[in-house]
């Protein structure tokens, strides 16, 4: 085998190895229903002793701020349950959420952000699913998608939109 034909087997092993390891979109089970989690609580730094750095925000927006998985794809009728802040055994989750689930053909460009200083964004075309109000620990909220095609599901708090980009996909087949 020559050297080209090595490096070229090794780069598609690696790339092979990182889609299987990190994977962009989770199928739906057989019941046609998928889970998202908004905030990862297991990754990240547990808040410091004495007030956090960011009032109600610890060190770790990667970890707080993130929608997992970021896509879900499920055929329609199908149900993606959302799950916001299960607090973890040595972070426990302290960051409040709201799930909104936008109607198609909208992106995050398309969000429209009416007053740049509210905490909430309200767009009409992302109506808020849940919990009212925000809640940081245990909510769980479900929608069930009729209408194939992909959906765009953000954090309602503005800052988690705009400055951690808290959102994902919802791909219904």
């Amino acid at each position: 085998m020559t050297r080209r034909t090595r490096l070229a087997v090794g780069g598609a092993l690696l790339v092979a190895a990182l889609v299987v390891a990190l994977p962009t979109a989770v199928m739906a089970g057989p019941d046609a229903s998928a889970s998202v989690q908004f905030g990862n609580t297991e990754v990240g730094s547990p808040f410091p002793v004495g007030p956090p750095p960011i009032v109600i925000h610890d060190a770790s927006p990667s970890a707080q701020f993130n929608l997992v998985p970021r896509t879900v794809v499920i055929g329609s009728g199908g149900t993606v349950t959302f799950t916001v802040g299960v607090a973890g055994p040595t972070s426990p989750q302290r960051v409040p959420h709201q799930v909104a689930v936008c109607r198609l053909g909208i992106g995050p460009d398309d969000v429209v952000i009416a007053n740049p200083t509210a905490l909430l964004i309200n767009d009409p075309n992302c109506p808020v699913v849940g919990p009212t109000p925000p809640s940081g620990v245990g909510a769980v909220v479900s929608k069930t998608f009729t209408e194939p095609g992909r959906y765009l599901v953000l954090c309602n708090l503005r800052p988690h939109f705009t400055e951690f980009d808290m959102y994902g996909w919802v791909n219904v087949q």
